[in-house]
C-alpha cells in the first residue's frame, strides 16, 4: 500500500521469447516445393513456427514424421495455424 501510496509502480521483466528450434531440412525442402507455402511460412509469427516445428521433431518414426510434413504443407499453404480447429471464427 506505501509503493501505491507513492505513485510508484513495480513492472515485471520482459520474457524474452524462446528461440525456435532448427528447421529440419526436409521441411524446408516440402515447403519450397508447394506454392506459397514458404511464403506463408515466413509470414507465421515465431510461436506458430515453433509449434508445427515441435511437432514434426517430436515424431518418433520416419513415417509420421513424413505424414506430419505432409500435413504442415498442406495447412500452411492455407495459412492455417497448427491448432486451427480451435481458434474462434471471424
Amino acid at each position: 500500500m506505501a509503493l501505491n501510496d507513492a505513485g510508484i509502480t513495480l513492472r515485471r521483466p520482459r520474457k524474452h521469447p524462446k528461440a525456435a528450434p532448427a528447421m529440419p531440412a526436409d521441411l524446408a525442402a516440402a515447403l519450397k516445393k508447394s506454392k506459397g507455402a514458404w511464403a506463408q511460412w515466413q509470414a507465421f509469427s515465431p510461436g506458430h513456427r515453433r509449434e508445427y516445428l515441435a511437432w514434426i521433431l517430436e515424431a518418433k518414426q520416419d513415417a509420421t514424421r513424413a505424414r506430419r510434413i505432409a500435413a504442415t504443407v498442406s495447412q500452411v499453404a492455407e495459412g492455417k495455424a497448427q491448432n486451427w480447429k480451435y481458434e474462434r471464427r471471424r
